[in-house]
């Protein structure tokens, strides 16, 4: 496989596409390079581009180092990673290290490893200077959602034991809510979270979950819960 040509894909979650960067990357390959069809692999990842802890990242150094490929094509830096010192640290291995050269289509860019250019180097360290800010930007506001969605009683994340999320967000009971009362009503006549958990089958850890949530079973055994907003 000497002097294969790697395409690099790469998205965030596992329902979005990659056929699109496939495609950029394959007709760059084959019409702007001349790579034949059959000189190309391409290694792809459906993960978070904030760290290189990725399978087909870690597939694709693989056979850089084994000097099994000739250059690396991505779409973008960030295909590559979000992060300044994780991108800086690729480059360093692909181009200085392995004598691979590496090309980055939206920005134009062809790291020829026989040819050093800082002013190229430079340029990229920018790119994924603001790749890294997009990625903060992003999971800040993530955080202000889910903090904006607290505020108006909203529920986010894994329900508790005995409640489903309902359609607009606030936690309603399900066929579990009796149980829970129930567990608490034993436990407050004495009963151990051990001795309950043998006998109901319910996990000691999930015990603690409803003793630790123990208000939101206070006096709701109707299915009201939904119209009073979960903090």
């Amino acid at each position: 496989m000497t002097g294969t040509t790697a395409l690099y894909c790469r998205v965030s979650t596992a329902d979005q596409s990659l056929s699109r960067q496939r495609q950029l990357t394959s007709e760059y390959a084959t019409d702007r390079l001349g790579i034949e069809p059959a000189d190309i692999k391409v290694f792809v990842d459906k993960q978070s581009g904030t760290n290189t802890d990725r399978d087909g990242y870690r597939e694709l150094m693989t056979a850089v180092e084994d000097g099994d490929v000739k250059r690396v094509i991505a779409s973008e830096v960030s295909r590559i990673s979000r992060s300044v010192r994780d991108f800086s640290a690729t480059v360093e291995r692909i181009v200085d290290e392995c004598d691979v050269g590496l090309h980055i289509l939206d920005m134009g860019i062809d790291l020829d490893p026989e040819k050093s250019d800082p002013y190229t180097r430079a340029f990229l360290t920018v790119a994924a200077t603001f790749a890294e800010l997009e990625a903060e930007i992003k999971r800040q506001n993530t955080r202000e959602g889910i903090a904006a969605q607290r505020s108006m009683g909203k529920w986010h994340g894994r329900p508790p034991f005995g409640f489903d999320v309902g359609s607009e967000g606030y936690l309603s009971p399900n066929d579990d809510f009796e149980t829970a009362v129930i567990l608490l009503d034993e436990l407050d006549k004495g009963a151990s979270q051990r001795a309950l958990a043998r006998s109901t089958g319910v996990s000691r850890s999930t015990i603690q979950e409803i003793v630790a949530n123990r208000t939101r079973y206070a006096g709701e055994q109707t299915n009201d819960i939904e119209s009073e907003p979960a903090e």
